[in-house]
């Protein structure tokens, strides 16, 4: 009878497998099927202010407020990273694109100029590094600005920005980052890692215009450099708290955020505008050579395999630890108010419905930003802490529900066999409760591990964020996201195993009589 549940299970899976690979061939076909308008009409950036055009702009830049108001009558959309924005572009979801002028002329010479780039600017602005603002100690901020201007008057502000920006440049780190002395301690540098030519990955290290100058000045004041990779919206907040000493990634200097930050004096500048796809300049690719060549940017160039197979390890080490000490947690608290106190119960009442209608991005960042701001712990340490938190609170409820299923009258039979307390709740009802316990467990392992993809908020390089890593150097989206979506699967499956043996175990349909007598012999 087992083997032929578990053959039932293969064919199930087979069958699903086969319904996602049906669904990457339909998709692949429609996703050549941009919008073909050519936008002939449109010269200039002024030309998009309609209620026709939506526009696609980053979370967290100065472009949403330069295109609120220099572009009232657009729509907008707002996007989490620039390789978002491409994509929606190419799909047509949005009809342009908002951003730095450099960076579309950047993508565009990356893409096979598939771009049209704007000539005219709705604003120009200028880069400066970021620094802790309550921090009375400005030496370093000192010593940045007295390095930015020393390089702009002996020629090597222009060897860095030949290097990474100009056409002929070789976009090659001249400082290895691992080698620096470290004689005046080692300096933490926020970026995202997803910002070419000022801040990408290759090859594993993370390289660019921002992270040459920087290393350059590390090198020159005898620091060490570690770099923290995270999403843009995080940098100001890592600079604030205190968990990273520099921001340093094309953050346009603005009056609003020097109330938050102090910034260095400008190293570069440049200025928005708009970018709209070029139909034209498509090429009709096969599907299975398209598909051959989408495998190979996504997992063989750069060896990129090894982005996604440290992604897989962050994951699961999160959420395996997570999982583990959320169900010793929980199964503490329980243990604490199983007694009835009401003082216990209602401060753990109170506890776990905060922790429960606290959404977990706003957890995790309360505890890496604000709690733990001045601790030196790394992001995995404070994702285990806050995913363990939230485990924990979903594993009360499910005892208290299970528990509560099994009869009154086995509690008092089990005392009048002279069972004591523990005794009968670790033999009689626990192992019952089990039965209707493990089915939610498996289900909230499902939602653990799902949850954990927001950990690169916090500058961890979870599997979500190694995906946002390679389509940033890919270009595209939609391999790398499948393949991410399969492997997140996986993953899932692997834990709801685990979990099913347990459920097996516990399952008296499933047992043999001795066995399941065996548990509450009693020593006489």
């Amino acid at each position: 009878m087992r083997m032929i549940t578990t053959r039932k299970h293969y064919i199930y899976l087979l069958l699903l497998l086969t319904a996602v690979l049906l669904s990457i061939v339909i998709l692949c076909g429609c996703s050549s099927d941009s919008k073909k308008d050519s936008h002939a009409d449109l010269n200039k950036c002024t030309d998009l202010n309609s209620s026709e055009y939506t526009i696609g702009v980053m979370n967290g830049t100065v472009n949403g407020p330069i295109v609120e108001k220099t572009l009232p009558e657009a729509n907008v959309s707002y996007f989490n990273s620039e390789i978002d924005m491409l994509t929606a572009l190419q799909t047509g979801k949005v009809d342009a694109i908002i951003g730095d002028q450099l960076k579309w002329y950047y993508y565009n010479r990356q893409l096979g100029d598939k771009l049209l780039v704007f000539d005219d600017y709705l604003q120009p602005y200028i880069f400066g590094f970021i620094f802790n603002k309550s921090n009375s100690d400005k030496t370093l901020l000192n010593q940045m600005n007295q390095f930015i201007e020393k390089i702009k008057k002996d020629g090597t502000y222009d060897e860095i920005n030949n290097n990474w920006i100009g056409d002929d440049g070789k976009a090659v780190m001249t400082v290895d980052t691992d080698s620096l002395p470290a004689t005046n301690g080692t300096i933490k540098v926020a970026t995202t890692g997803t910002s070419p030519p000022f801040s990408y990955i290759e090859n594993g290290k993370t390289v660019g215009f921002d992270i040459d100058l920087v290393a350059r000045f590390c090198k020159e004041y005898g620091y060490g450099l570690e770099l923290v990779t995270m999403s843009f919206d995080g940098i100001i907040p890592a600079i604030s708290s205190g968990k990273c000493d520099i921001g340093a990634n094309e953050i346009a200097i603005t009056e609003e955020r020097t109330k938050s930050v102090d910034f260095s004096i400008e190293y570069y500048e440049a200025g928005t505008t708009a970018a709209m796809w070029n139909p034209d300049a498509e090429t009709d690719v096969g599907f299975f050579e398209g598909l051959k060549e989408s495998l190979y940017k996504t997992f063989v160039t750069e060896k990129r395999y090894m982005l996604f197979v440290s992604g897989i390890g962050a994951t699961l080490l999160i959420t395996i630890l997570s999982a583990f000490f959320g169900t010793l947690l929980g199964f503490l608290i329980y243990m604490m108010c199983r007694g009835g106190s009401r003082i216990a119960n209602t401060v753990t009442n109170v506890c776990v419905r905060i922790i429960q209608m606290l959404p977990a991005v706003v957890l995790l960042m309360i505890l890496f930003y604000i709690v733990f701001a001045r601790a030196s712990v790394s992001g995995i340490f404070v994702s285990v802490v806050a995913f363990s938190m939230t485990f924990a609170a979903a594993v009360f409820g499910m005892l208290k529900s299970s528990i509560n299923a099994i009869d009154r009258g086995q509690t008092e039979a089990a005392y009048a066999l002279g069972f004591s307390n523990l005794r009968t709740f670790f033999k009689i009802v626990l192992p019952q409760a089990m039965v209707y316990f493990l089915p939610a467990y498996k289900s909230e392992l499902i939602s653990l591990i799902k949850a954990t993809a927001i950990v690169g908020y916090i500058a961890v390089q979870d599997l979500t964020r190694v995906g946002d890593i390679v389509r940033s150097r890919t270009y595209e989206a939609f391999f790398p996201l499948i393949s991410i979506a399969l492997i997140y699967f996986a993953l899932a499956g692997l834990l709801i195993t685990i979990a099913g043996r347990l459920e097996f175990r516990f399952d008296p349909k499933r047992r043999k009589k001795e066995d399941i007598l065996k548990g509450i012999k009693t020593d006489d």
